[in-house]
């Protein structure tokens, strides 16, 4: 574990004297702690100092700590904000997280978890200055050199996850032979591979622990996950040699029945190619290995995608890209496209 350097700042914002006390008293061996009782006096204080970190009630002196957040996440999104309440549920949850809270505490709470979730978060703030770091050479160097840069950008994704490795290009690989038999162009296909390559490129900006997550995901760690499509729309926007891309990057995980996401776009809205991708890479997914589950063979990996057919993926078209893969991956490599 990284060891945290005691001059580390933290601001807990709480009414209740008897948090703001029992929250200094843990953590004034290792960080600067100061506090305050109202939105107001933590205004005041942000003029003066920036912490790496503030620990927010959720409802402080007749205000809602939800909305200070979203202020402070939209003013310095570097600034790691944990959120305290007495009353949990999976809806406040997701609201603090989609209104840019790192985590929360729940009341009462013990020194070790609160320990522990302050070392994740300033470890969180590290990672993520590095990783916008980057996110802005990766495009400085796109607009120098597209196809030296094409390299970097699968090997940033690949560094998250070792079980997904090698899945951007395989699945690059299938759609450029499938799309070749469904009757596209070459010009087309080449363009529209390049976002089969980087389609998952926004996953550099989720949390590292929760890609890696052995067990299920929380309603909103998924949220989070969620987000890697927008993430890689924005990156990979401003580079016109991939404006013909974008669609791939952003709409991958879009449901023929509109409860994808992240625009909730159904049945034709879902532009063809999308559609296409979408059952290759269901596919590639399904017969590797993850953090969560064990690889499924190819003919359950047909079947599931099938009994998803009219709900996830579009009728007709389906089958057709079935058909393709069957092909292709028996012949490349039984069980799987390697």
């Amino acid at each position: 574990m990284v060891q945290r350097i005691k001059s580390a700042s933290i601001l807990v914002v709480d009414d209740d004297l008897g948090v703001r006390e029992s929250l200094k008293m843990i953590l004034k061996d290792k960080y600067f702690v100061s506090a305050a009782s109202s939105i107001d006096e933590a205004k005041d204080s942000l003029k003066i100092i920036e912490p790496e970190l503030i620990f927010l009630d959720i409802k402080i002196s007749k205000a809602n700590g939800l909305d200070f957040l979203k202020q402070m996440h939209s003013c310095n999104s570097a600034i790691q904000v944990i959120m305290i309440t007495a009353f949990p549920s999976s809806q406040t949850a997701i609201t603090a997280f989609r209104s840019g809270a790192f985590d929360y505490i729940i009341k009462p709470f013990e020194p070790s978890e609160i320990h522990t979730i302050v070392e994740r978060a300033l470890q969180h703030r590290t990672e993520s200055s590095e990783k916008d770091r980057l996110v802005f050479n990766l495009r400085r160097a796109v607009h120098k050199n597209i196809f030296s840069t094409m390299e970097s950008f699968l090997l940033a994704i690949d560094a998250k996850d070792s079980y997904t490795a090698g899945h951007s290009k395989r699945v690059s690989l299938l759609f450029g032979l499938v799309a070749k038999e469904l009757g596209m162009g070459e010009v087309q296909i080449v363009k529209l591979r390049h976002g089969a390559f980087l389609h998952d490129i926004g996953k550099i900006g989720v949390r590292d622990d929760i890609l890696t997550k052995a067990g299920h995901l929380t309603e909103g760690e998924f949220f989070l996950v969620k987000q890697h499509t927008e993430i890689g729309y924005n990156i990979l926007e401003p580079i016109n040699f991939l404006k013909e891309s974008l669609p791939i990057v952003r709409s991958h995980h879009e449901w023929y029945n509109g409860e994808g996401y992240p625009d909730g776009l159904k049945g034709a809205e879902i532009p063809h190619e999308v559609a296409i991708f979408s059952i290759i890479d269901a596919y590639d997914a399904l017969t590797t290995d993850r953090h969560y589950r064990k690889k499924y063979s190819n003919e359950t990996a047909f079947n599931m995608i099938t009994e998803r057919i009219g709900t996830q993926f579009m009728p007709a078209l389906t089958e057709k890209v079935l058909s393709i893969i069957k092909k292709y991956c028996e012949t490349l490599h039984p069980g799987g496209l390697n």
